[in-house]
């Protein structure tokens, strides 16, 4: 396997984002969904877009629309109509995807409230700076600005 040429600094935090990104996948299987519809199901409530859902996560609109349409066919969403904007349907949960939510979802919000609230204050915010920072800078690198 070819190494990637990193920092040690940069190579740990891709290490440790590489295994929290692991530990969610995993996490979504033994619970029956893929990384991508666990993190959809956290968001999901009454009134929620596809386009919404897209915005929010920068998953593909396909990608989206497939674990929709999967949702629709377990029987843990409904779509309907949507009287302000025609284009995009709104998504609800039925009774028994409130239900899976509600036994999916709360260990992962516990566990990431848990471990933020473990920092203080100021490393909080200086996390949240920090990465919103990088993020940013690394988006623009590369897409060539």
């Amino acid at each position: 396997m070819r190494e990637i040429d990193r920092t040690k600094d940069l190579k740990r935090f891709y290490l440790d984002w590489q295994a929290l990104n692991h530990v969610y996948e995993q996490y979504a299987r033994d619970n029956g969904l893929t990384y991508v519809s666990l993190f959809m199901l956290q968001l999901i409530d009454d009134g929620t877009t596809q386009k919404e859902l897209c915005d929010t996560l920068y998953f593909p609109k396909q990608t989206i629309n497939k674990t929709i349409q999967s949702f629709c066919r377990k029987g843990y969403i409904v779509l309907k109509n949507n009287n302000v904007d025609k284009r995009y349907k709104l998504i609800y949960l039925t009774e028994k995807g409130k239900d899976f939510q509600d036994k999916v979802i709360p260990a992962i919000q516990k566990a990431e409230t848990e471990s933020f609230d473990s920092l203080s204050e100021e490393e909080q915010k200086t996390l949240a700076d920090l990465w919103e920072k990088y993020t940013s800078i690394c988006i623009r690198k590369i897409n060539g600005d």
